[in-house]
C-alpha cells in the first residue's frame, strides 16, 4: 500500500489541469468511512485547549473533523497539490488555529513547533513504508504526544497490540523490535480495524487504528523501574537478539556469556532455551538489567 489519505467522494481533485483522478495520484487510497474517522477523533480524546499535530491530511477531511475541537491544529502534508488544496479549503481560518505545513515529517524538527507534551496529540494516516522510522521519531524526540492515533497495516498493528488475557491485562509479548520499541516507549492499546473497503479505491491490506500513550520520564520510572535515559540501550541490547528471532538467545552470543545468559533468563523465571518473543516486556527490562 502506497499511502492512505483521508478523503471523501467524489473521489478526483483539480490539478493545474483540471480535475485530476485517484489513478494518476501515486496509488493513494482515500479513507471514505466515517464511522473509521468518528473512532480516530475519539480515540484522541482532544480537549479545546489542545495541539493536534496532524500528519498526511489529504485534502482536510480529517482535518475539518479535528478544527473545531481543539486550540491549534498543524497540519503536516508531504504532496504540493494536496497543501495548494488544503490552503484553498482553509483559507478562511488559516492563519486563526490552523497551520498547513509542506514538509517531509521525518525531517521536521518537532522542537520547532513549540508543542507541549501534555496538550499534544499526534494524528496520522501514513504511508506504511514509514511506520517504524515514524514512530521511532516521535517515540524518541521530545517533546512526545501526550498520544498518537496512527493508522497501520493490520499485521504490524497486531505485533504493537498484544493478546490479553481473561482479565484484560495485556500479555506484552513483542514479537520484532518495533513491538517492543513502542512497548517500552508507551502503552498501547486497540482502537478499531479498518476493512479494506473502507477506502477508495480499496488497498490489497487491512488496517488498523491503534492508540499509543507514551510515558513521562516519572511514567517510565514507575512502569519499568529505571530513567527513560536507558530506554534506547534497552532497545539496542534487543536488537541483538532480533537480529534472528528463531534462534535461541543464548546461543547468539559468545560462549564467554552463553552461561551468564542461561543463567540471566533462570534467574527471572524464563526458559534457558527461550527465543526472543517468549519474553514479555517486563522480563526483557529486567534481562538488560542482568546482562548490560
Amino acid at each position: 500500500m502506497a499511502s492512505s489519505k483521508f478523503y471523501s467522494p467524489p473521489l478526483r481533485v483539480r490539478g493545474g489541469r483540471g480535475e485530476l483522478r485517484l489513478s494518476k495520484l501515486r496509488g493513494q487510497h482515500f479513507l471514505t468511512d466515517k464511522n473509521i474517522v468518528a473512532k480516530i477523533v475519539a480515540a484522541a480524546e482532544l480537549a479545546g485547549d489542545d495541539t493536534v499535530l496532524e500528519v498526511g491530511p489529504g485534502l482536510g477531511v480529517m482535518t475539518r473533523e479535528l478544527l473545531p475541537r481543539v486550540k491549534r491544529l498543524i497540519a503536516v502534508e508531504l504532496d504540493p497539490l494536496f497543501v495548494r488544496e488544503l490552503k484553498k479549503s482553509f483559507s478562511e481560518v488559516e492563519p486563526r488555529g490552523i497551520e498547513i505545513v509542506e514538509a517531509d515529517i521525518l525531517k521536521i524538527n518537532i522542537a520547532d513547533y513549540n508543542l507541549q507534551p501534555a496538550s499534544y496529540k499526534l494524528i496520522t494516516n501514513l504511508p506504511y513504508n514509514i511506520t517504524s522510522a515514524f514512530l521511532k521519531k516521535f517515540l524518541i524526540e521530545p517533546p512526545a504526544p501526550e498520544r498518537i492515533v496512527v493508522m497501520l497495516q493490520k499485521e504490524v498493528a497486531e505485533r504493537i497490540i498484544f493478546v490479553r488475557t481473561k482479565n484484560q491485562e495485556p500479555i506484552s509479548k513483542p514479537t520484532n523490535l518495533l513491538g517492543l520499541m513502542c512497548n517500552l516507549y508507551a502503552a498501547c492499546s486497540p482502537v478499531c480495524k479498518v476493512s479494506a473497503g473502507s477506502f477508495a479505491p480499496p488497498p490489497k491490506v487491512d488496517s488498523a487504528v491503534i492508540c499509543l500513550k507514551p510515558y513521562s520520564a516519572e511514567g517510565f520510572v514507575a512502569r519499568w523501574g529505571v530513567s527513560i535515559d536507558f530506554a534506547e540501550d534497552i532497545i539496542a541490547f534487543a536488537a541483538r537478539f532480533f537480529s534472528d528471532p528463531r534462534k535461541k538467545m543464548c546461543g547468539m552470543l559468545g560462549k564467554s556469556r552463553r552461561e551468564t545468559c542461561k543463567t540471566a533468563l533462570s534467574a527471572i523465571g524464563e526458559d534457558p532455551d527461550s527465543r526472543p518473543a517468549a519474553l514479555n516486556m517486563g522480563k526483557w527490562v529486567e534481562l538488560w538489567k542482568k546482562l548490560r
